[in-house]
């Protein structure tokens, strides 16, 4: 399967680009090979070497310098028991299994702790699924907080293998003794980072002897591989060598699963061009006669919108095939679902752009498993039916105690024992064991059920129930978790709830026991004393010998209620009086740059702890007992935090060195940039048509970190979407990370000249209808024939287009969209300013705003910037040298302080015309200054005076006009050609 990542427009790859796709990837590749040393970035540094080059791999060990400590699950995996009788539909099947491949995972989920967005990548449906793929590559590693998330799912997870065929030479290389070196490696990474395997993805052409000899290295793997390491292979090259999707198994690939008598893989995962029932026959068929269970053949489905057979929402028969004759309870292969990432960056909503859109993102889940009437109970009539029509629930929850804080491991705040601070946080290390049904909800009381993000009792979410009841026998029931629980004398049921306002909850828990599935239990939760969280605690000691299948909540009432509410935020169930684990001290900050005097308010997610012990050093409070303290700073530098959690069962501590990070806030009124950091912060300036013949972007750049993991873009500012494209972007499959992209819808111009970082470049492109130029530091660099016309007409951004994984790490100022072509002399002069009225600026964002959640267009047409994720440290007064002297150009919407323009730059004969502002009556003095530095012209102004006109010298070149009064001085470049 190939990794989609689209180079000039986000346009989901089809068939036909196949070999594009695959020349990209082989690119990409090729870098990695030429700069071994170099890790692949994910979203956070810490985790750079979970995705490796074939190079690096070879060379890794556990105690080398790509080993990552941070990054060794300890969840081991939990045993899962399938039971038909509590399911929604009985009438199913346990015989096959369901991989789940979301693609790049290392784009949108390498992290190995909290992140500080909530608009991240996610799941929550893991108890349909048994295995996911880590899909990324070459070498691609799981992270931990993925891994011991699914493990406490009982879902194994499996890194991958993919491989060009240079990575094949290499990775094919023996000992002395003639063992494979790189088997006995995959083994031990898996082993010691705590996942459960590799799926190899090898889609080149290999000579016949190449291909028997990884055939040798996978037989190979079947021997030294501990018990439960599985090994799945993808159906792209023939037992031959030859590259060919079979899109089934058959007599072609078949000696890639199973040898003879020898296993090679424990499962073939096919490529996804068919539809029909006829490759299914014929994989059930192969595997039969080859001696193997069909279950090992992970029948492949391309899940992305449109792009295959299988494509989610508009074809929506193809699953039935999975099945004979359509009967749940007649599986015939396992299932294998590639791109399940469309929940996120599918087009389907706009979370992974705007976490505002986190509902949307969670309800595109629940369709894609609930069906397109969102609802589990019940088989849709027409269209997709969803993933839980076809598939039963797995539980783990087998053993006392059971737990839950209903957390999806993110959101916009962050609880510890019902105390909320305000928060994006992403985290699926932190997510609790969620409900097996979203949402199993029946009756006629209008009542709906989903997660809440505003409110938490732990974490960022909990479950809330809102609507009406009428009365009488009107109710609502949600089934919640499906369980197989041993109930004995002393079990106890913990429920942590919130009512609507003090007085009858109107709410039941229900209980459904194995022995009488038809008849639950129901258990009041009584009067709630008040609107905030309230703890209830149930004896089951009635029920001791039974066993729990499924806990629900029931909503009903005796007389109507017009505004029912109610949130859920714990339960638990155990036996004998509740433990009391030793405390975990944990916490994340709101911030950690932040500005002189700023405050930051510290999350505390430690567990079974009652107080809290918070030392600060250099901060105001230098001391806390508070769960979540807000502490600020008084002087630039770099500051430990440390926390110790204590409880009557034991304390803990945590100290982060070197975590909040102080710089003096930007000067209001000045010259600054906008910083970016390379995961998630950017700004939306909304749209702008640029579309037809005639365009210049142009802007200054700093780069703090070049990307070093495919496709290797850094996004400075532009359009990609709706299949139009107009971009200035850094690297790209094929093209070294710093060099610069000049993109005109599939028309792509790159640099000759390589960017350094840390260091300030100005960069335009401009098109006129026939040529595109690309020019650094006002100098031409390459230029070639493009487009006859543009496309581009979609939301502009700056420091991110396509995906967060393309955000810049680094600094923007000075940036402008013109709609025609600048000339090379017109570069050179305004790099570091140019008039808010200039012909054919449409937007212009100086960044100069030094503070707030916008930066404004200053030609005032409106295209105002929104800040997405940035906050007051992100204003820097770091800006190009060469600009530094340049007053700022404030916004249309008012002008503050004295400025000067140039009106007509270049400027062409022998005098130039200047318009003068903020002067505030006093008089003025005009000085033009040549390129040393020398004042070659002066001119007095009138006190009052808007206007001016100043002798030029005959000598052409670039000169500086500075404006003078008694308090203040302004200036700006000018161009004499």
């Amino acid at each position: 399967m190939k990794q989609l990542y689209p180079a000039a427009t986000p346009a989901a790859p089809t068939a036909g680009r196949r070999l594009y796709r695959l020349r990209a990837y082989l690119w990409a590749l090729l870098l990695g090979l030429l700069a071994p040393l170099a890790a692949a970035a994910q979203i956070e540094p810490a985790a750079q070497y979970t995705k490796l080059t074939m190079a690096q791999f070879m060379a890794w060990t556990t105690t080398g310098p790509t080993a990552i400590p941070a990054n060794v699950s300890r969840v081991p995996l939990a045993a899962r028991q399938n039971a038909l009788a509590p399911q929604l539909n009985p009438a199913m099947s346990f015989s096959h299994k369901v991989n789940y491949i979301p693609d790049g995972m290392a784009n949108f989920a390498g992290y190995l702790g909290e992140q500080n967005h909530f608009n991240l990548y996610n799941f929550t449906h893991w108890q349909y699924i048994d295995v996911l793929t880590w899909f990324d590559g070459t070498v691609g590693i799981p992270t931990r907080p993925w891994v011991e998330t699914a493990h406490r799912n009982g879902v194994k997870v499996i890194g991958t293998v993919f491989t060009s065929a240079a990575d094949v030479a290499a990775l094919l290389q023996k000992d002395g003794n003639g063992a494979y070196i790189g088997a006995q490696k995959l083994v031990d990474m898996a082993t010691y980072y705590g996942f459960d395997g590799w799926f190899f993805n090898q889609e080149n052409t290999l000579s016949t002897a190449q291909a028997l000899e990884l055939r040798a290295f996978l037989q190979r793997l079947q021997v030294i591989k501990p018990a439960g390491m599985e090994i799945h292979w993808y159906d792209a090259m023939r037992s031959n060598g030859v590259l060919a999707y079979q899109n089934a198994l058959n007599a072609n690939n078949q000696a890639l699963l199973q040898d003879g008598t020898t296993r090679v893989s424990d499962a073939m995962f096919t490529n996804y061009f068919w539809s029909g029932a006829t490759n299914i026959n014929t994989s059930v068929t192969t595997a039969n006669a080859i001696g193997r269970s069909p279950f090992d053949v992970y029948m492949g489905a391309d899940l992305w919108p449109g792009r295959n057979p299988q494509g989610l929402f508009a074809r929506t028969t193809w699953f039935d095939n999975y099945f004979t004759n359509g009967d749940l309870t007649q599986p015939r292969l396992s299932v294998g679902l590639f791109a399940t990432n469309l929940t996120y960056n599918g087009g389907l909503n706009n979370f992974n752009n705007n976490p505002a859109d986190y509902a949307n993102f969670y309800r595109t889940e629940q369709r894609v498993f609930a069906g397109d009437d969102y609802d589990i109970t019940t088989a849709d009539a027409t269209g997709w039916k969803g993933l839980g029509y076809y598939l039963p629930v797995r539980t783990v929850i087998t053993s006392l105690p059971f737990e839950t804080f209903f957390s999806v491991g993110q959101g916009k705040v962050f609880a510890n024992n019902g105390a909320v601070v305000t928060k994006e946080w992403t985290d699926m290390g932190k997510q609790s064991l969620l409900p097996s049904w979203q949402w199993a909800k029946t009756g006629a009381a209008p009542v709906t059920v989903g997660f809440d993000f505003d409110d938490a009792y732990y974490g960022g979410s909990c479950v809330k129930l809102t609507g009406s009841l009428g009365g009488g026998t009107s109710s609502a029931v949600v089934k919640l978790y499906q369980t197989k629980l041993a109930i004995t004398a002393a079990s106890s049921f913990e429920v942590v709830y919130k009512a609507a306002a003090a007085g009858a909850t109107s709410t039941q828990l229900l209980l459904y026991f194995s022995d009488n599935l038809a008849a639950p239990v129901a258990l009041d939760f009584g009067t709630a004393p008040d609107a905030q969280w309230n703890t209830r605690t149930f004896s089951l000691a009635a029920y001791a010998g039974r066993e729990l299948a499924i806990i629900g909540v029931q909503a009903s009432s005796a007389t109507a209620v017009g505004a029912y509410g109610l949130k859920l935020g714990k339960f638990r169930v155990y036996d004998g009086t509740a433990a009391v684990a030793a405390p975990t001290a944990g916490f994340s900050a709101s911030a950690t740059r932040v500005v002189v005097g700023e405050p930051v308010t510290f999350a505390n997610s430690s567990t079974g702890a009652s107080s809290y012990t918070w030392t600060f050093a250099g901060g105001t409070p230098a001391s806390s007992t508070a769960i979540h303290p807000a502490v600020s700073y008084a002087a630039p530098g770099t500051y430990a935090v440390k926390l110790r959690a204590q409880s009557a069962a034991g304390r803990d501590s945590l100290t982060r060195p070197d975590y909040v990070t102080v710089v003096p806030a930007a000067t209001p009124g000045g010259n600054t940039a906008l910083l970016y950091d390379g995961v998630g912060k950017y700004v939306d300036a909304g749209p702008i048509n640029l579309s037809g013949t005639a365009l210049s972007l142009e802007c200054w750049v700093k780069v703090n970190a070049f990307k070093t993991g495919a496709p290797y873009i850094s996004s400075l500012m532009g359009i990609e979407d709706n299949g139009g494209a107009a971009m200035l972007r850094l690297g790209d499959a094929g093209l070294a990370a710093n060099r610069v992209q000049f993109v005109l819808g599939g028309v792509n111009l790159a640099s000759n000249a390589a960017l350094n970082a840390n260091t300030w470049y100005h960069l335009a492109g401009t098109f006129d209808g026939s040529a595109m130029r690309l020019y650094v530091n006002g100098v031409l660099d390459n230029s070639r024939t493009g487009p006859s016309s543009v496309l581009a007409d979609a939301n502009f951004y700056l420091g991110r287009n396509y995906a967060s994984s393309r955000c810049l790490d680094g600094s923007l100022d000075e940036v402008r969209v013109w709609k025609r072509a600048l000339t090379a002399a017109e570069i050179a002069a305004n790099a570091c300013q140019v008039s808010r009225n200039a012909a054919g600026l449409e937007a212009y964002w100086p960044c100069n705003e030094a503070t707030g959640s916008v930066a404004n267009d200053a030609t005032g047409h409106g295209h105002t910037g929104t800040l997405m994720g940035m906050v007051r440290s992100d204003w820097s007064d770091n800006v190009p040298t060469q600009c530094a002297g340049i007053t700022a150009v404030q916004s249309a919407r008012g002008v503050s302080g004295l400025q000067v323009q140039v009106l007509g730059n270049p400027a062409h004969g022998s005098q130039v015309e200047l318009a003068i502002s903020g002067a505030q009556g006093q008089p003025v003095r005009l000085e033009l200054l040549n390129a040393l530095g020398a004042v070659v012209r002066t001119l007095p102004v009138p006190a009052g005076a808007t206007r001016a006109t100043l002798p030029l010298p005959a000598a052409a070149g670039v000169y500086v006009v500075r404006v003078r009064t008694a308090t203040g001085t302004a200036s700006v470049k000018l161009l004499k050609p």
